[in-house]
Order: structure tokens, then C-alpha cells, then sequence
């Protein structure tokens, strides 16, 4: 019998994705004194990278759909390479940014291609187990790319710590390469007729509001926290920052515990409720002056956002039938949308006003989320 779990060549190809997506987060602080930025034009390296993943789903069905997985897996690896290099190299200020641009366009055909050859290397009764595995290889790498890249910068400097990166995914490159070619990618083409469709589904709308403002709330507050880090303790390293990230990891035991946590809960809407209120304590948390405050925030934050995260993925998929793909395009068309409003906007509120008022800014939409999730609970229910 095949195993649940998808060929290492895959879960390490995803490890180094997240990694060169959020590899620049930490040392968004080094980058803004480097090249004479304010924090929300630091915060742009993250944005214009996950703004191109809020509108692929929408774009890459009309070019992408015909295209062998494995070649989209090479092709794309080879240009988040190519782009890690060029960081680490680049001089001027407008090269990173048409460098993570160039990121931004690779990497959602790199995870879709990745999702294809998860859901395609184990039986059809497996694809569940093998897709929490996708999901852990994710977390493992928004944590890798943060924390090592950290203290890469700090042994030597913020170019190396960058361009590390560059022979891990032009090893997988070639690892993929060599690798069955029969896949097929399976974008959803999102047409106006589909889409207006599966908005008519009760409780769907408000959901995809829901996750919207709960991704916001992360990406803002991961986006600020190296920033915030540094302006409570001005000798806080980059390993210091990196390390930081370690709570991201809570999102593995969620993950890989998704239904044993929700039978522990005994419904879906206490999960919920448990994820908003760890999600609240992580902000509250956030305001003490100290940095171990913020290590200990990051546990609570994290755990809150990813047991929200895990179900609701499931909730939306649950509403509706027919459509799923679209579904999950808009899904995630949502999640990234949110994540590159968040990784600008509110670093610009940070800057003028202080932290207090960005947390709670934050605060307010998590309460917007919570409440948009509640109705669409009780929508679904009715019919």
C-alpha cells in the first residue's frame, strides 16, 4: 500500500518556497537602514511578492492549465533561483523590488504545481493525510526562511543570508526535473458567472471576508515585529528577530492534529472560538516592552490563527459542492489578498502613530473577522 505521505523531493521543494517568500522579513530593519527606507516601503519586498498570489488564481487558469506539473515545477524553481541570486546581489532599491516581483509571478504556479503532485502521489483515500503534510512542509518553510536567514545576516551579512537560498532550489530543480512528467495542473478556471455562483452560497461571502482580515491581522503583525523588536531593545540581533518566528512552528501540531483537535473541542465553533481568543491574548501579549513578551505572543498568536486557518479551509470547501476549485481559488485569492494589504497598510499606521494604536487596529479586525465568521456559521446552518 502506498504511504500517505508525498516523495521528499516535493515537501523540501515546498520547505525552500516559503523559504525564499518570507527569507527578507527579518531583515526588513537591515534593508530599510541599507537603503535609506521608511518601515512601510521596507514592508513593500513582502507585498509586491504575495500581491501576484491574491490574483493567480483568477489569471494563471486561462495559461497554466495545460501545462505538465513537472515543468511548471522546474520552470518556476529555477526563477525563484535566479531572483534569489539577484538579491543578493542587487544595489539599488528598484532591483529588489523587480526581483520580488519576479518571485511574487513564480511562486503561485511553484504551489499550485506542488498541490498537483501532492494530491496525485498517494491513493484518492490518502489525499487528506498527504495534503497536511503539503501544509506542514509550508509552516516548516515560513519558519526556515525567517529564522535561518536571520542567522545567516547576523554571521555574515544580509546578501549571503539572501542568496543561500539559490542552490537549495536549483538542486530541487533538478531533483523534480527527473521526475515523472504526467501530472496535470488543476487551476479552476474563475469565470464572472462561476464566481458571482458560489458567492450565492449561504455563509460563503462572509468567510471569505473572515480569512481576508485574519491573514491581514498575521501578515501585519509579522510584517512590523522585526521593527518593533528593534525599538524595544535596539541591540536585538537578527538572529534575535529570526528566532522570534519560533511560535510559527505551533501551526505543525494544529496542522498535523486538525481532526483530533476538533474532536477535543467537540464542535467547530468552540475551535473557533479558541482560535479568536488566542488570536486576541497573542495582540494583548504584543504590548508588554519586552522581547520575551514577544517570543511568548508569538505562541499564542501563531496557535490562534492556524487553528482558526485549518478549519475554515475545510468550512468553505464544506459550503459547497459544486465549484470546489473555484471555491479554493477564491479561497486563496482572499488569504493573499489579505496578506499584502496587511504587510503595507498597517506599517505605515505603525510609523505615524505607535504600536498600541497598530495593535489595535489589529484588534478591530479581529473582531470584524470573528463576527463576519459567526454570521456565516449561522447562514450555512439554515439551509
Amino acid at each position: 500500500m502506498r504511504r500517505s505521505r508525498p516523495p521528499v523531493s516535493i515537501l523540501l521543494l515546498t520547505v525552500f518556497g516559503f523559504c525564499s517568500l518570507y527569507a527578507p522579513q527579518p531583515l526588513l530593519p537591515v534593508l530599510a537602514g541599507e537603503f535609506g527606507r521608511s518601515p512601510a516601503q521596507a514592508s513593500l519586498l513582502i507585498t509586491v511578492t504575495m500581491l501576484p498570489l491574491a490574483f493567480a488564481p483568477i489569471l494563471y487558469g486561462y495559461v497554466l492549465e495545460a501545462i505538465p506539473a513537472r515543468r511548471m515545477l522546474v520552470t518556476a524553481a529555477l526563477t525563484l533561483a535566479f531572483c534569489q541570486a539577484g538579491l543578493s546581489v542587487a544595489d539599488a532599491w528598484w532591483m529588489l523590488i523587480l526581483l520580488r516581483i519576479g518571485e511574487g509571478l513564480a511562486l503561485p504556479a511553484l504551489f499550485t504545481a506542488l498541490m498537483t503532485f501532492v494530491a496525485n502521489s498517494v491513493p484518492e483515500n490518502q489525499v487528506r493525510q498527504a495534503i497536511a503534510w503539503y501544509i506542514s512542509a509550508t509552516i516548516v518553510g515560513g519558519f526556515s526562511g525567517r529564522a535561518i536567514s536571520g542567522v545567516i545576516a547576523e554571521l555574515w551579512n544580509w546578501r549571503v543570508a539572501l542568496g543561500i537560498w539559490t542552490p537549495a532550489l536549483l538542486l530541487m530543480a533538478l531533483t523534480v526535473s527527473r521526475m515523472p512528467a504526467s501530472q496535470q495542473t488543476r487551476f479552476a478556471r474563475i469565470t464572472p458567472d462561476v464566481f458571482r455562483q458560489v458567492l450565492r452560497i449561504p455563509g460563503i461571502g462572509l468567510s471569505y471576508l473572515a480569512i481576508l482580515c485574519i491573514f491581514f491581522v498575521f501578515a501585519a503583525a509579522l510584517n512590523v515585529l522585526p521593527f518593533r523588536m528593534a525599538a524595544v531593545n535596539p541591540e536585538t540581533s537578527a538572529t534575535g528577530i529570526g528566532f522570534a518566528y519560533l511560535g510559527y512552528l505551533s501551526g505543525l501540531i494544529v496542522s498535523l492534529n486538525a481532526d483530533r483537535l476538533r474532536d477535543a473541542f467537540g464542535s467547530e465553533q468552540r475551535m473557533y472560538t479558541v482560535g479568536f481568543i488566542l488570536y486576541g491574548i497573542g495582540l494583548v501579549l504584543f504590548s508588554l516592552q519586552s522581547t520575551a513578551g514577544i517570543y511568548i505572543a508569538m505562541f499564542a498568536f501563531c496557535g490562534g490563527m492556524f487553528l482558526v486557518h485549518t478549519r475554515l479551509s475545510g468550512q468553505v470547501n464544506h459550503l459547497g459542492n459544486r465549484y470546489k476549485g473555484v471555491i479554493n481559488g477564491i479561497y486563496i485569492a482572499a488569504y493573499y489578498f489579505g496578506g499584502a494589504l496587511g504587510s503595507w497598510l498597517p506599517t505605515e499606521l505603525y510609523r505615524r502613530a505607535g504600536w498600541i494604536p497598530f495593535l489595535s487596529a489589529l484588534g478591530v479586525m479581529v473582531v470584524i473577522a470573528a463576527l463576519s465568521l459567526g454570521v456565516a456559521l449561522r447562514q450555512a446552518h439554515r439551509v
